[in-house]
């Protein structure tokens, strides 16, 4: 592949080839898979969470929900390696011997409130020659219920004194997995931090949810035997809260050496995450819904986007944006901007015209004679609804007086037939889409 040593990353010292990585979950269950994986272009893998004695999972323990077809949202009730630390310790020399040498294995952990007890499990995956050792203090359901995961990982001061006692015994890099169920992080982030930890992985799944109800069957989901229980939740629809919670990290430990996790489903949300803060990226529910071969489209997006940007490095988009994220009192609050409707785009799908009526400025209107969707300056109120329901991108939020002039002008103006429109349209979104595949 092209230009592939641009996307090379640092974290906590350790190159990653690309900052594509398989997080803790299902893709990571077992040797096979991970070694798959890595022959395919994954940079690394956190193969799945290692405790002493494993656990067991209910049947089913997986459920999405999408939202026009298009996935959104996953709930798992899935808790850690149900396999003995001694397979691990045999799969983790049979990954180390079969995949590239330039794969970094990160072997995920786990104890109770004493960190005594996370000392066995990190010295057998060590001496069995793992690159990284992640600590999950932050799975959401199941775990708390015996004192372990989230009940851990929402304590700064547990957090503080597991890091230490293990990095007395490290000798690999250590990174620790936040919950995102706290009312405040940066606190143990900084707990962590002031205990020695080598880097973040920022977060396990949020929650926890219920994802829904069968309503013929009286039943919550996933049904296990009509029964349920609150579960993790991940997908596109915790991105955002993600991105938050690396910005707070970065914002109390600058320094700070970050994977992110959570919401990346391609190459446009990893970058994402790392002009927030994040070094690498660590993919879990993209993986269990479209397979390990998404990896191709990650790499070549990103090095796509890195040349149309001149980047030379992942380095030069890490934190990119970070001081552009202020307090909410910050913000200007002068009403600068209104929205204008390009003519030639727009296809007058209506889309626009009741939610700008029901729920904005009631600036819209539809030009019956034009067969266009036009936008009264002198109603709108800059709220931006509107610019993202539009399917076209014909609506822009311009300066009040370039708007109000455009408005005019284009009233004046002949409108290109609403026939042509649609086909500009249906050309771009199907034919031309189509002949590039059969090409």
């Amino acid at each position: 592949m092209p230009n592939l040593p641009e996307l090379r990353t640092t974290v906590a010292s350790v190159e990653f080839s690309n900052p594509f990585i398989l997080g803790c979950a299902p893709p990571t269950r077992d040797a096979e898979r991970i070694i798959r994986a890595a022959r395919m272009g994954w940079a690394g893998a956190v193969h799945k969470t290692v405790v002493i004695p494993p656990t067991k999972d209910p049947t089913p323990h997986i459920i999405l929900r999408s939202i026009d077809g298009y996935p959104f949202v996953n709930q798992n009730i899935e808790l850690l390696t149900t396999y003995p630390v001694e397979q691990w310790e045999k799969w983790i020399k049979e990954i180390k011997s079969k995949a590239p040498s330039d794969f970094v294995l990160i072997s995920s952990i786990m104890g109770n409130p004493d960190p005594a007890t996370w000392i066995e499990p990190l010295q057998r995956v060590q001496d069995a020659g793992t690159d990284f050792v992640e600590l999950n203090v932050s799975c959401p359901h199941g775990s708390p219920e015996k004192y372990m995961g989230a009940y851990v990982g929402q304590d700064a001061g547990l957090v503080g004194k597991i890091v230490k006692e293990v990095k007395k015994h490290a000798k690999v890099p250590v990174s620790v997995k936040l919950t995102p169920i706290v009312t405040d992080i940066k606190p143990i982030a900084q707990s962590a931090h002031g205990a020695g930890i080598d880097a973040f992985t920022i977060a396990n799944t949020h929650g926890t949810g219920i994802i829904g109800i069968d309503i013929y069957k009286d039943e919550p989901l996933p049904s296990v035997k009509g029964l349920s229980t609150p579960g993790g939740l991940s997908g596109p629809a915790v991105k955002p809260v993600v991105l938050k919670l690396i910005h707070e990290v970065s914002s109390v430990v600058p320094e700070a050496q970050i994977f992110g996790l959570g919401g990346v489903s391609s190459w446009y949300d990893a970058v994402e995450h790392m002009m927030v803060g994040a070094r690498a990226v660590q993919l879990v529910t993209a993986v269990m819904w479209h397979g390990y071969g998404i990896i191709d489209n990650l790499k070549q997006g990103l090095v796509n986007y890195m040349n149309e940007r001149k980047f030379s490095s992942v380095e030069e988009i890490v934190g990119r944006v970070s001081n552009k994220i202020v307090p909410h009192s910050s913000l200007d609050f002068e009403e600068w901007g209104k929205t204008f409707v390009d003519p030639e785009k727009c296809i007058a799908c209506g889309k626009c015209l009741d939610p700008c009526r029901d729920a904005g400025g009631g600036a819209l209107y539809y030009d019956a004679d034009a067969k266009v969707v036009r936008s009264n300056p002198k109603d709108c109120i800059g709220c931006g609804l509107c610019i993202n329901l539009c399917p076209e991108g014909a609506i822009k939020l311009l300066p009040k007086d370039e708007a109000e002039k455009k408005y005019n002008e284009s009233l004046l103006k002949p409108v290109p037939s609403l026939s042509s429109r649609l086909h500009r349209a249906y050309q771009r979104d199907y034919v031309d889409p189509l002949i590039k595949a059969l090409k």
